[in-house]
């Protein structure tokens, strides 16, 4: 069962994501994963455009998602998301998501990135900021 986390961000269901069945097509939850990972890191205050400013970007490296139900055309989905796990060069969020209206657990995943110099695109630590964000905003330290 997928976990709700203490920052979800909501999405609506376009048209354009459904498939000829009339559900979500199956990446199109990739997708919600990374809006979910992207609105987390401005809700912890070191949004993607800081990591740049720091001379750090990042390449998703892995990415997995469970499937548990399905949605539809215009529904809201709650994207639950947390970056669970800082390493050297990498760093891994999770994310669940919910039906705003039912509360119906629809999927999990999680994407594990890696932290990449701007310039030479060759991975580099990932900020100590970051770290510090993450316990600042959820109030716990990250596991080591």
């Amino acid at each position: 069962m997928g976990e709700k986390y203490k920052f979800y961000t909501p999405v609506r269901v376009r048209y354009a994501d459904t498939d000829a069945q009339g559900h979500v097509f199956f990446s199109n939850y990739l997708i919600y994963f990374d809006q979910g990972l992207t609105d987390y890191l401005k809700a912890v205050d070191y949004s993607y455009d800081k990591l740049l400013q720091d001379g750090i970007d990042f390449f998703y490296v892995d990415a997995q998602c469970s499937y548990k139900g399905s949605a539809r055309f215009d529904e809201v989905l709650n994207v639950h998301t947390r970056l669970t796990h800082i390493g050297n060069t990498s760093f891994t969020f999770q994310f669940a998501i919910y039906k705003a209206e039912t509360d119906e657990f629809i999927a999990s995943g999680r994407i594990t990135a890696v932290a990449v110099s701007v310039e030479t695109r060759r991975p580099v630590p990932v900020p100590e900021g970051l770290r510090r964000a993450v316990e600042v905003y959820e109030g716990e330290p990250l596991p080591a």
